[in-house]
């Protein structure tokens, strides 16, 4: 008797939240593409995109999701297979599951049902899927026995010992896993964990693309029961096909054809990719032809026109810069330097008669109103925020004018402790850099500018050598809304800035805790001086008071890709009003 074997194609893809249709035909694509193999197996929620928020629980869409299912087993059987595994929901009493559907030529379709539902950080499954409270049992399917989990399953030991426990040859788990920085290595170690415990190989077959602020790396990956591991790419869409036999080493799957075993990006290079990728996906998946940045000749706005230009291309690129009395000529030639390297369309709008009308009207009428109820105005921040708003002001007429999205350019620093300007530069419907350190943006522009060939994204044009001005990265940081302006003088220096934030936000240490860490890194002379002055314990307390008094500016702030395990967005739920200290 021969023993059996499988040949498995394993689809590592972008799917599109409710975009049925555009997801089938996407299927269909790939049934065509691998008519000889056995079985084609799709990531988690692929039919429908994912994660899906209360969209799943709509019982029309449930009713689409069903049609959708049926029309796939239709297709399979005119087809004559092959067969396919494929995640979609299942329609529940009161919620939907969360499911893998095993599709075969013959019309039979089986359903594995998610156990593990997540709800932390960006997840809120159980507010949309009923939990399977039942266990699954492995599919039998020609002459092996699969053991089929999602997503969270496998970060579960007893999902994969039940499986195992009913005589599973192999684990297969279909995922909607999202990125941040030091996931894979998470995700790998888990693997192991189950492969040790259970004695079977795991296929682990994640998305690609983003949704929202979420961002899906694939960096899908087999790993067998000796150790073996083949990785697929990250943040590329990619097919792999692999064998699986039996051995006397028990039940291995390989590579059909030999491929070079990817190697994961590092930090800034796995940051940047999301970044792209995020940004990509969203002008996209919204069916937007362009975007706007204001330029200003600074760091961040000259990352987030490189960014746009890698996603999108410089085609569908608008740079606007928009001087005042208090820009530099630094400013607007770097900023121009900035926009002819990336080829984008530039345009000038200054801003200063607008200022100066503002001004007039606005000053005599809020002096009068603070005197009268016996206050003294503040007008140098007032002033301020005059510019930044008349900026805003001009990008949203030009993204209405011209049918373009305007992209945000505040980097985490500045979201943390509020440095930036409702409706003025907070204005924006994507923000590439939402999760992106200050210091991590200087990392990034000067990473950026030493690549010729970014191969991590598929990107629409070759990438522009050098984009971004070297003057640009080592000028001083200042928003130019008043004479002798500086971050620094009003933060610190971003090395200690930043080293005060993630404590605070990343490792949710109080700012007693703050104090003492940064005197353990910088020391007592060394904080003085990064502080301009202040102590570790005035300064630390400072920056947890302004990064409590923000949270009203985030809750109002565009969406951005998440690219740590703690970011402003779904996974920072704070509340704005109360007394509460960081």
């Amino acid at each position: 008797m021969i023993d059996p074997k499988l040949t498995l194609a394993l689809i590592q893809d972008n799917a599109t939240v409710g975009d049925i249709e555009g997801n089938v035909a996407k299927i269909h694509a790939h049934i065509d593409a691998n008519m000889t193999a056995d079985l084609i197996v799709f990531p988690e929620m692929f039919l429908t995109g994912y994660p899906l928020g209360d969209l799943v629980t709509r019982p029309s869409f449930l009713a689409q999701v069903g049609r959708a299912l049926q029309d796939l087993s239709d297709w399979v059987v005119a087809q004559e297979g092959p067969s396919i595994l494929v995640g979609a929901p299942q329609s529940g009493d009161g919620l939907p599951y969360n499911g893998a559907w095993l599709i075969e030529p013959s019309g039979a379709m089986r359903v594995v049902r998610k156990t593990e539902l997540p709800n932390s950080d960006v997840f809120d499954e159980r507010r949309t899927f009923l939990n399977h409270e039942g266990q699954n049992l492995p599919l039998p399917f020609k002459g092996f026995n699969l053991g089929v989990m999602i997503c969270e399953d496998m970060w579960h030991g007893r999902v994969a010992r039940n499986l195992a426990d009913e005589m599973a040859d192999i684990l297969i788990a279909l995922n909607g896993s999202p990125f941040h920085v030091g996931k894979q290595s998470v995700r790998i170690d888990h693997a192991k964990n189950r492969v040790r415990a259970t004695g079977l190989p795991l296929i682990y077959l994640n998305l690609t693309g983003a949704q929202d602020e979420i961002v899906f790396d694939g960096a899908s990956f087999v790993l067998n029961a000796n150790g073996s591991l083949d990785q697929m790419v990250a943040f590329q869409n990619q097919s792999h096909r692999v064998v699986v036999t039996r051995t006397e080493e028990g039940v291995m799957v390989t590579p059909e054809t030999e491929i070079s075993n990817a190697t994961y990006p590092d930090k800034i290079a796995s940051k940047y990719s999301a970044c792209v990728l995020g940004l990509r996906d969203y002008v996209s998946k919204i069916g937007n032809p362009r975007v706007v940045i204001g330029v200003s000749g600074g760091l961040d706005s000259a990352l987030v026109a490189a960014m746009a230009v890698d996603a999108l291309g410089a085609d569908r690129v608008i740079g606007v810069m928009m001087p005042s009395q208090y820009t530099g000529g630094e400013s607007l030639g770097l900023a121009d330097e900035l926009m002819e390297r990336l080829g984008i369309h530039r345009q000038v709008l200054p801003i200063g008669d607008a200022y100066e009308a503002v001004d007039r009207g606005a000053t005599r009428t809020i002096t009068a109103l603070a005197a009268g109820i016996g206050i003294e105005a503040q007008m140098g921040v007032t002033r301020e925020n005059f510019q930044a708003r008349l900026r805003g002001l001009y990008l949203m007429g030009l993204t209405n004018a011209l049918g373009a999205i305007l992209l945000s350019t505040g980097n985490k620093s500045e979201m943390s402790v509020g440095y930036a300007t409702l409706y003025g530069d907070m204005n924006g419907g994507f923000n590439p850099l939402k999760s992106i350190w200050k210091t991590e943006a200087f990392e990034m522009c000067r990473w950026r500018n030493l690549q010729s060939d970014l191969a991590l994204v598929s990107l629409p044009a070759k990438p522009v050598s050098n984009p971004i001005p070297d003057g640009i990265i080592t000028r001083p940081p200042t928003a130019e809304l008043a004479d002798d302006q500086s971050d620094t003088k009003s933060l610190g220096d971003y090395e200690i800035l930043d080293t005060v934030l993630k404590l605070i936000t990343e490792e949710q240490a109080d700012h007693m805790v703050a104090a003492f860490r940064i005197t353990e890194i910088f020391g007592e002379e060394g904080v003085l001086q990064l502080t301009g002055g202040e102590d570790a314990n005035a300064y630390a307390f400072r920056i947890a008071r302004l990064v409590r008094g923000a949270q009203y500016k985030r809750d109002q702030s565009c969406p951005g890709p998440k690219t740590n395990r703690t970011d402003y967005g779904l996974g920072w739920r704070y509340p704005i009003a109360g007394t509460y200290q960081l």
